[in-house]
């Protein structure tokens, strides 16, 4: 993911307000409890998940697949996705809304005021890595998220995806209404960047979502050699142990994670209920 911020009236209130105000935020609780309207109304943030054939030329998305890797089953099924996109798949994810998300922009001026793009892949090709320390099971664990640096070449292809999406995200907050929303673009701080300055501001800038799947991931038709659990979310060669979180899907989906692993909690609790001894 990326956070492409802009600068925006000051004088237009954000939650940045009610979290500095105690006064202004008793007033939008007061007001919300009685009219259900107010701050507190307001939905919290624009979103849009859209396909890369939006955007991207098909020629363009074709010569990416060609050069996609195919060795697991994993990436062919990402190769194909790119080759033969399917129109409603959103392959990426806008969320705009007003607020600074950046970690790296830190402003000092009360007087400006900011609303954020949000860009974040949602089919990457590259894939990091959870570990603990066997000499320490009980520590932080090890994250390593490998943006564009994974084996096979793949890490470029994520790359070239994510320049394609941030000038697409340019041109969102290029139209209106937007456009009359928005005063200039603050992070990155030059107006215009090039090619290789806009490929270098997302190596710098990307962060992960709130939203990782995968550390455990469902092994399907390969069995251990393709994953952590079963089709019934038991963890191979431990007995008794079951994962049930999104960390068992072994791909990301087109949508927030919320209902999706709520799902796999009913059904797990139905499986787990089917297999406890009578």
């Amino acid at each position: 993911m990326t956070a492409t911020v802009y600068e925006i009236d000051p004088s237009i209130q954000t939650p940045e307000d009610l979290r500095s105000d105690a006064a202004l935020a008793a007033e939008a609780d007061k007001l919300y409890e009685t009219t259900q309207s107010g701050p507190r109304a307001v939905l919290p943030c624009s979103i849009s998940y859209v396909p890369f054939s939006h955007f991207i030329p098909p020629e363009t998305l074709a010569d990416i697949a060609k050069r996609a890797p195919g060795s697991s089953l994993r990436e062919r099924i990402l190769a194909g996705r790119l080759s033969s996109p399917e129109p409603r798949l959103g392959q990426v994810e806008y969320i705009f809304d007003v607020g600074n998300w950046s970690p790296f922009l830190k402003s000092s001026d009360p007087t400006r005021k900011y609303a954020t793009l949000l860009q974040i892949l949602q089919y990457p090709f590259s894939c990091g890595s959870v570990h603990i320390s066997p000499s320490d099971p009980h520590g932080k664990p090890k994250i390593d998220p490998q943006y564009y640096t994974s084996k096979s070449g793949v890490g470029a292809l994520d790359l070239e995806l994510q320049v394609h999406c941030a000038r697409f995200g340019q041109k969102i907050a290029q139209t209106e209404p937007l456009a009359s929303f928005i005063k200039g673009r603050a992070w990155p701080a030059s107006s215009k960047l090039g090619d290789d300055e806009l490929k270098q501001w997302v190596v710098d800038n990307t962060i992960t979502d709130w939203h990782p799947v995968g550390s455990c991931s469902m092994g399907g038709s390969l069995g251990i050699e393709g994953g952590v659990v079963d089709e019934r979310l038991r963890v191979y060669g431990v007995c008794g142990l079951r994962v049930v979180d999104a960390s068992v899907m072994p791909l990301q989906i087109s949508a927030h994670l919320q209902a999706t692993v709520y799902a796999i909690a009913e059904k797990a609790s139905e499986m787990i209920k089917e297999d406890y001894p009578k």
